[in-house]
């Protein structure tokens, strides 16, 4: 009898992946088949990922016959929240509670409004447990599982893609003899995966091969796809300064501005090790494995080696897992660093992994229990037309034990009853607690409001050339319309007109002067738009100083924010 097929489905920011597993009876593991497919690598790109993405599936379930087939699915680092924290004293069986007050004051966002799922990573008896937290916004999980439907994927779980890679390490690789260092290069995020006996840690960096590719764009004033390119079929990392450079002047700059990124990415990499052993009581690592689609890059082994001082190699995810004959051995091999999600996502169907979770969309679970009440009432059904058949020949004596039955199943019925409106008295307090607790939960989104707001405005400015003085609320007289803004020229007075009832933010701040001269301002004020937690006020209603000042070096700007959720008190912000 063959066994069945265990469907594995990478999700990654410029790569979709699916892979078909087999497992015999001892739970080891055969590939049979892996398909890719590649999406637009420019993160501009990213508001069509899900539709691309979709296609994507599409291709793949074809290519594989997955019709109607039960998908493990892994999403990007920096799709999923995740935090280690390290709690205080809990007592004995009150963990989850513990648990649920920390998700609420470490997941930025409502708990209503994301799955999240947590696992000890300490021994159930230990007196400060230490705690992976993760949690992924519904409406994303909800796109996905949608995208995958589509392609006629069933999703079966959603996990963070450095977990599948940490328990296909511990597959193949065992309990580590000392500390090993997993690097995970993708394309947004870095992913350091320590391991060591008895010890886990996680800690994602912002920074990728996109970031490679963004700076080989700027250093060739290329476009974001023409650099990714010139990466992948050219790029190597520079020795270094006791080596020759490459004849090819091209090839030559090339690897200097990959090896001078890499050495930003490296300083990351040593900071966290060095956070790691200070704040973690963890060790220094003796051993580097590599894998993630930058695995790939020619030489950046030898780079590592040469920063960090400790052996480095490519992370083999397929060491003790059978691959099939009739799969490409050479394409495989190019594969190799990006099959580890997937032994990871296979191995969840067969054994107990170290560490792995289930986020799962509200939609899967209401299928899920649908699907299970339609086999109860199948066998409901079934349970109940055979007595009735046996009732057909043998009335007289059927009812007369059915009597009996109803007789000696009414104490339990009454029980039950009783049971039943204690249950209902208490999940009325329940609901009475969770509507006291209402503005409490505000409150504690309010703390972090002007943190999300200022976070959110700092990331969308440009490199230079603009910078924010102040954050400013002006009194509610003060909230008129002005008749238009300037363009070399004054003020004009301003013209009272009813005013907006949202709470309003004016954005002040310097730009230098520039080839572009008033339109990096108008760049910043549209790049601000499309914010859930502000409308941008019209350009009428904004502020440009173009006039040219031979003592002045930089021009001033005002941009007004109409808030939409902002707390019940108001602040100044000044710098």
């Amino acid at each position: 009898m063959a066994s069945p097929r265990i469907i594995t489905l990478s999700i990654g920011s410029q790569t979709v992946s699916a892979a078909d597993f087999r497992a015999d009876s001892k739970g080891r593991l055969t590939l049979r088949a892996i398909e890719t497919r590649e999406l637009l690598a420019d993160p501009a790109a990213d508001a069509s990922r899900v539709s691309q993405a979709a296609l994507a599936f599409s291709e793949l379930s074809e290519a594989l016959k997955l019709k109607n087939q039960s998908v493990h699915c892994s999403l990007p680092a920096q799709a999923i929240f995740s935090r280690l924290i390290k709690l205080t004293f809990v007592e004995p069986g009150k963990l989850k509670q513990t648990v649920e007050f920390e998700a609420q004051q470490n997941i930025p966002y409502p708990l209503s409004e994301v799955v999240w799922d947590y696992k000890n990573l300490s021994d159930n008896s230990a007196p400060e447990p230490e705690i992976l937290l993760v949690a992924a916004k519904k409406d994303l999980l909800e796109d996905w599982t949608a995208a995958a439907k589509g392609a006629s994927l069933i999703t079966e779980s959603f996990d963070l893609a450095p977990l599948p890679i940490y328990n296909a390490f511990r597959y193949n690789y065992g309990e580590p003899d000392g500390c090993s260092l997993i690097i995970d290069l993708g394309s947004r995020t870095t992913n350091l995966i320590f391991a060591e006996p008895g010890k886990f840690f996680l800690r994602v960096i912002s920074t990728g091969g996109s970031a490679l590719s963004a700076a080989v764009a700027k250093e060739f004033g290329e476009n974001f796809t023409a650099a990714e390119n010139r990466k992948r079929t050219q790029g190597f990392v520079a020795p270094g300064s006791n080596h020759a450079d490459h004849p090819d002047p091209d090839l030559a700059k090339l690897s200097k501005v990959l090896r001078n990124t890499l050495t930003r990415l490296h300083a990351e990499v040593a900071r966290s090790i060095s956070f790691y052993r200070s704040q973690q009581g963890g060790a220094a690592p003796n051993k580097v494995y590599l894998c993630g689609g930058g695995a790939n890059m020619a030489l950046v082994s030898d780079f590592l080696v040469e920063k960090l001082g400790v052996a480095v190699e490519t992370l083999n995810p397929l060491r003790c897992v059978k691959v099939s004959d009739g799969v490409d051995q050479s394409h495989l091999h190019r594969l190799a660093p990006l099959m580890a999600e997937h032994v990871g996502l296979a191995l969840r169907s067969n054994l107990s992994c170290p560490i792995a979770f289930d986020l799962m969309p509200p939609s899967v679970g209401v299928a899920k229990t649908q699907k299970q009440q339609v086999l109860a009432i199948a066998f409901a059904g079934v349970a109940i037309c055979a007595p009735l058949l046996a009732w057909g020949y043998h009335l007289s004596n059927s009812a007369a034990l059915a009597n009996k039955l109803i007789e000696r199943q009414k104490p339990k019925v009454d029980k039950l009853t009783k049971l039943d409106k204690q249950i209902k008295a208490s999940q009325s307090e329940i609901q009475s607690v969770i509507e006291k607790a209402k503005p409490l939960e505000l409150i504690s989104r309010d703390r972090q409001y002007w943190t999300m707001l200022v976070n959110h405005i700092h990331s969308k400015l440009p490199d230079e050339k603009v910078w924010i003085t102040s954050f400013e609320i002006p009194p509610p007289e003060s909230a008129t319309k002005p008749s238009g803004g300037l363009r070399g020229k004054a003020n004009t007075p301003a013209t009272p007109e009813k005013k907006d009832p949202r709470e309003r933010l004016v954005l002040k701040g310097l730009y230098l002067e520039n080839p572009k001269g008033i339109a990096v301002v108008e760049e910043f004020g549209k790049a601000l738009q499309n914010s859930d937690l502000y409308d941008v006020a019209p350009e009428q209603e904004w502020t440009r100083n173009n006039v040219v000042n031979p003592t002045e070096w930089a021009q001033e700007f005002a941009i007004p924010l109409y808030l939409k959720s902002a707390p019940a008190s108001s602040v100044n912000a000044q710098p």
